[in-house]
């Protein structure tokens, strides 16, 4: 056999109709006779292969994809690798290739799927089919693994009956049978820093919830991975409601944080983006010709438009289940609309979106390049199966902005390049005197960590890569070192995280000395950073605060002036907000210019706490100066409580917006938690029932 030419996407399984496929992409670069010599046959059976006289075998498709050139995306170096497993057609891959990251092996078994995958990616390695019959040891290393695995019940009578007889196990035992398990194995073998899994919203009630604990076992006890599980909705970046779970996992502990990921508002998004545009300013896409849209007539192809019986027959059968009180019918939408979940059966009747079309006229389904838009492909992404199949493939594949947001948000977590520093800041000499943490170091780390969120503690952070380069340290281990105070902190290491905990004595010995005087080492930060700025070692003068400005005055943006007033007021703002994630912990308000860093004691009350983020709240204008004259306060256990002097008013609005608060629970800080004594004096001295105790 002559040497092949180098090989792109190879599929492992297929039908005849994949094989004249690529038959047909081969026959592009090479002859009749190149192609027989290439498969050890004869000219005359490729004719017969094209003219559909006979029927090639599947297996030689491994050989075809040989033939087909390569088009690698990547040039250079990428951030960080990455493996697709379960791969559909992609929708996973092309979020991480979005930012930074390579494919360096790829499982999907659907023979359908390859070839769509095939066509959309074409990077010189295997298409690999059935992933039970790799060998882990196999597959290439990789910083990252992706899974979109489909969920199967766990059997957990042998675990239980090993427990009984005091005989070891572990994943390989409660997890054999199942696809999940391939996954785990893998993830035993290469030890990836990261992963991804992505599931049906469904996979945390499967099986009465055993399937979910055998999966979040697996990872965090048997693998030792920290995991992360949020379900969301593709609604916030696609306008299609479509419930997932993602869980993400961390070989070591990093500064992840769901609560980081920009969550766009749902409805945002509607079909207007998607439907083909019948105003001649639909794109013309030459992989699609005129497949799905008239370009002719600015109209979409008369075949989706649903048959007068079918449209008669959704109709009669919603009738007929409103009549019994169901809920079954069909989905009619417009372009303002966002629609119900594209499902595997859509080819069938379209039932669920229907796209309206006017008074008179039946509706139409979507047609494949609408879903590939309405689950965020872009429109180079090319479809070259049947629309039954484009349909069912669609339904199956992830959303694909919403992967891209979550990639975003591990990416900083995973690349394998440390970021560089900016080169015109530099270090004073004297505090990069050795390689431990000197105490100033710390104490501006320590400084920082209060005022940035815990999802932004990672080492693409500019305000991390800043500091570093001002301190003479890399951005990552300022990054780990800002992590490492979170495991001082009862309201961090309360959520689980205590596995954080690398703090040294001289951290503890920072975290003490800022909560016995909080403006003092404030303000000696923001001296010191700035004198670090301007290339000077000059020693911080111990200015006494000063007492003549309103602390309760929150309303300015953080600027970097060298006044103590601004300092502090900075200082405090920024901790408070990123405590809380930048949400009103009463409304979850979140537009930060309607947001106010609010003492429990007020600031003329306690000097000593005034800066102390745990006598801070994140509260709305409104609910601010509710706070502040006592007619709202809370309780021991954090639950609002609603003086009777509101309730007994007849304000509309009031009644609306605050007497519904009484005795919700506030959404509670990410960290620096409210000190009880701080609470109790608010509620002791400031309430308005307790000032006037008979009005109970």
């Amino acid at each position: 056999m002559p040497d092949p030419i180098p090989m792109t996407s190879v599929l492992t399984t297929g039908g005849g109709d994949a094989v004249l496929a690529y038959l047909k992409a081969a026959r592009e670069h090479h002859t009749q006779a190149k192609i027989a010599d290439f498969l050890k046959t004869t000219p005359r059976t490729i004719r017969r292969w094209e003219a559909r006289q006979s029927v090639p075998p599947p297996y030689v498709i491994h050989a075809l994809q040989q033939l087909l050139p390569l088009d690698l995306p990547f040039e250079g170096e990428a951030a960080f690798s990455f493996i697709d497993l379960f791969a559909g057609i992609g929708g996973i891959r092309r979020a991480f290739e979005a930012v930074g990251g390579r494919c360096v092996f790829t499982s999907e078994w659907d023979s359908y799927a390859q070839k769509t995958y095939a066509e959309n990616f074409r990077d010189g390695h295997a298409i690999n089919g059935d992933i039970t019959q790799v060998q882990a040891a196999s597959i290439p290393d990789h910083d990252v693994l992706l899974a979109g695995f489909p969920c199967q019940p766990f059997s957990i009578a042998g675990v239980s009956k090993k427990n009984a007889l005091g005989k070891a196990h572990g994943f390989a035992c409660e997890t054999q049978g199942t696809l999940f398990f391939d996954v785990a194995r893998v993830i035993a073998e290469k030890r990836p820093r990261a992963f991804l899994l992505e599931n049906v919203k469904n996979l945390t009630s499967h099986d009465k919830g055993r399937t979910f604990a055998v999966i979040k076992r697996t990872l965090s006890e048997e693998l030792g991975y920290h995991i992360h599980t949020r379900v969301i909705d593709g609604a916030h970046f696609v306008p299609q409601h479509r419930e997932r779970i993602l869980i993400v996992g961390f070989r070591e502990p990093v500064a992840f944080d769901f609560d980081a990921l920009p969550m766009p508002p749902k409805g945002q998004h509607t079909l207007k983006e998607v439907l083909h545009r019948t105003d001649g300013a639909e794109p013309h896409l030459p992989w699609d010709e005129d497949r799905f849209f008239d370009h002719a007539n600015n109209k979409v192809q008369d075949k989706y438009t649903l048959t007068d019986n079918l449209w008669r027959y959704l109709q009669n059968y919603a009738e007929k289940h409103r009549a019994k009180g169901n809920g079954f019918g069909f989905g009619l939408v417009t372009k303002d609309s966002v629609t119900r979940t594209l499902s595997a059966r859509y080819y069938k009747d379209g039932s669920e979106i229907l796209v309206y079309q006017g008074e008179g006229i039946n509706p139409r389904r979507l047609t494949p390049r609408e879903c590939a838009r309405l689950m965020g492909f872009p429109d180079t992404f090319r479809i070259p199966v049947s629309d039954t199949r484009a349909y069912q493939l669609f339904a199956d594949a992830a959303v694909v902005p919403m992967i891209e947001s979550v990639a975003k948000l591990m990416a900083p977590l995973i690349t394998v390049e440390e970021p560089v520093a900016s080169a015109n800041l530099a270090a004073p000499p004297n505090i990069m005197s050795s390689n431990r943490w000197t105490k100033e170091q710390l104490k501006l780390a320590f400084n920082l960590y209060c005022q940035l969120p815990f999802g932004k503690l990672h080492s693409r952070n500019a305000e991390i890569i800043e500091l570093a380069a001002l301190i003479g340290r890399t951005s990552s281990a300022v990054a780990m070192k800002l992590v490492n105070f979170a495991s001082l902190d009862p309201a961090i290491t309360s959520t689980g995280r205590s596995e954080l905990g690398n703090a040294s004595s001289l951290d503890r010995e920072v975290w003490e000395e800022f909560h016995a005087d909080w403006e003092r080492l404030a303000v000696e930060c923001a001296l010191l950073n700035e004198q670090l700025r301007a290339g000077r070692a000059e020693p911080v003068s111990d200015t006494e605060p000063d007492e003549s400005f309103d602390l309760n005055d929150f309303s300015g943006e953080t600027r970097q002036v060298l006044t103590e007033q601004r300092i502090k007021q900075s200082f405090f703002r920024r901790a408070v907000l990123a405590s809380y994630r930048g949400k009103c912990c009463m409304s979850g308000l979140s537009d930060s210019r309607l947001l106010i860093a609010s003492h429990i004691v007020p600031w003329s009350k306690d000097k000593a706490n005034r800066l102390n983020p745990s006598n801070g709240l994140c509260l709305s204008a409104l609910h601010d100066k509710a706070f502040d004259k006592g007619l709202i306060t809370l309780t021991d256990d954090f639950k609002i409580l609603v003086s009777e002097d509101i309730k007994r008013g007849k304000e509309a609005f009031i009644q609306a917006v605050i007497l519904p608060l009484d005795g919700r629970p506030i959404d509670p800080p990410e960290r620096f938690m409210p000190q009880p004594e701080f609470v109790a004096w608010h509620r002791n001295k400031l309430f308005v029932d307790n000032k006037n105790p008979h009005q109970r």
